[in-house]
């Protein structure tokens, strides 16, 4: 009986050490893999980038393509965020790109959009066409405000 308990903890003992190892060299492969894609950072100027963070994704047709590196206040009171992307996706020097929302109350994200020209951006350059994250709460309001009134003005006219 001892045996097989032996025999038993044995192999345990090596399926779960075969486990660990092909994790550890499945991390070590995608690590591999980040660190080797050269990159280059670009930036843009933002009047506001609510709910933005650095780590959020950057997308070119709805796929990731990088990564924002970080967050900054302006001496004019905007906000310069940086980010970088892989050396394989150039973009045109007239492209653009804006603060999007994965859902209502979902993370934001930025999207680029190619422009046409025929020069491209190289690193530490700044898109000038910008796209501010939308006002959610502000539109919300509007909308409050615009059916407030309109009840108003349905009791206002029924009561005459």
């Amino acid at each position: 009986m001892a045996k097989k308990a032996n025999k038993d903890l044995i192999a345990g003992t090596a399926a779960l050490l075969t486990a660990v190892l092909l994790f550890c060299a499945i991390g070590f492969k995608r690590d591999i893999g980040r660190h080797s894609t050269a990159s280059y950072t670009l930036s843009a100027r933002f009047n506001h980038t609510d709910g933005l963070n650095a780590g959020a994704p950057v997308r070119l047709a709805g796929i990731e393509v990088g990564k924002i590196i970080d967050l900054t206040l302006n001496e004019d009171y905007g906000v310069t965020v940086r980010f970088s992307l892989p050396e394989s996706v150039q973009l045109p020097d007239d492209s653009g790109i804006s603060v999007q929302s994965q859902s209502l109350l979902g993370n934001k994200y930025l999207e680029l959009t190619p422009g046409g020209s025929e020069d491209m951006l190289s690193d530490g350059d700044f898109l000038d066409f910008t796209e501010d994250s939308p006002d959610l709460v502000g539109l919300l309001d509007k909308v409050i405000a615009a059916a407030k009134a309109d009840r108003k003005n349905n009791k206002c006219a029924k009561g005459n």
